[in-house]
């Protein structure tokens, strides 16, 4: 998974500097060892930026920053964690993610941190994450969960995602 993250990243432009990731689908398929990752981007405001190697595939969605408020969190889910200013920078600089975003003295979590934290220890064939607002470093992270749904709350909705 963390191979096609990089692949991402590689597709960097520098107009999405400061945008966010509003989504992202995975789907683990069979990865052939040998063979390249192939990268594509389609979108003029809102971009779409995916990476196939074999059958697997993952793919993310690009939006410029929103002052909407989030759902607020009211006592719900469980204390899951909190990510480090500098857990995040060095995260997002070890992947080659050039969003200036995730280095800024209270950087915003990228949305792959988020993803591969979720993900660790499960084993799964699919991954969909819905990104609503940003996670802050320093902000605790809470989790609730609803059937195959996991929701992600810091003082409002950051995230929902299903495994599968």
């Amino acid at each position: 998974m963390k191979e096609l993250m990089k692949a991402l990243c590689t597709a960097w432009k520098e107009e999405w500097q400061g945008m966010v990731m509003g989504g992202l689908r995975y789907s683990r398929g069979e990865a052939d060892t040998y063979g390249p990752c192939k990268v594509s981007c389609s979108g003029r405001r809102i971009f779409r930026v995916r990476v196939t190697k074999g059958t697997a595939d993952m793919s993310i969605l690009l939006f410029p920053p929103s002052k909407k408020a989030g759902k607020e969190r009211n006592g719900e889910g469980a204390l899951w964690r909190r990510f480090s200013a500098e857990e995040v920078r060095s995260f997002s600089l070890s992947l080659g993610d050039h969003n200036e975003i995730h280095q800024t003295p209270r950087p915003v979590v990228s949305g792959f941190q988020i993803v591969l934290a979720l993900a660790e220890g499960k084993n799964f064939n699919t991954f969909h994450i819905r990104f609503h607002h940003p996670l802050y470093a320093g902000e605790a992270v809470y989790l609730k969960k609803e059937g195959k749904t996991i929701y992600g709350f810091s003082r409002v909705l950051c995230f929902e995602a299903v495994i599968e």
